[in-house]
């Protein structure tokens, strides 16, 4: 799915993450809040498995209070 920040309702970028382990520990973070959110790799490519970058995406109307869980946390947007 594509990140999206147009008023379009879509999802946008919240949070960077250098592997899956990092990202489910951000995702984790967010559900905590009550903050559903996405996964996705940044390069697709199988043969990184878990080692791969990812990107952590919220929908639109939950990124203001997603960014204000992550403000201190690294990687952060």
């Amino acid at each position: 799915m594509p990140s999206s920040s147009s008023s379009s309702g879509g999802l946008v970028k919240v949070a960077y993450a250098a592997n899956l382990m990092e990202a489910e520990m951000i995702q984790g973070l967010l559900t905590e809040y009550g903050i559903p959110s996405m996964i996705q790799r940044t390069v697709d490519n199988p043969e990184f498995l878990a080692a791969g970058p990812r990107q952590v995406l919220v929908a639109e109307e939950t990124a203001e209070k997603a960014r204000e869980v992550l403000a201190d946390t690294p990687g952060s947007d």
